[in-house]
């Protein structure tokens, strides 16, 4: 019978990817307020602001 070493993958990232976001508000009026979340992203032109979400936020409580 031949022994054989278990095998055990580990990776680290030493480096953890670290995400700026905002939240930005493009809308407001008595029924509803409207919000961009946008993720800064980094290329080899420059920075810039990409939006990953487009939210309504509806006055009243939960709904159904």
């Amino acid at each position: 019978m031949k022994n054989t070493a278990a095998l055990e993958i580990v990776w680290r990232n030493q480096k953890p990817l670290q995400r700026r976001r905002r939240w930005e508000q493009v809308n407001q009026d008595s029924a509803a307020t409207h919000y961009l979340v946008q993720e800064l992203v980094s290329s080899p032109l420059g920075s810039f602001w990409r939006t990953t979400s487009n939210l309504e936020f509806l006055p009243g409580g939960r709904a159904a």
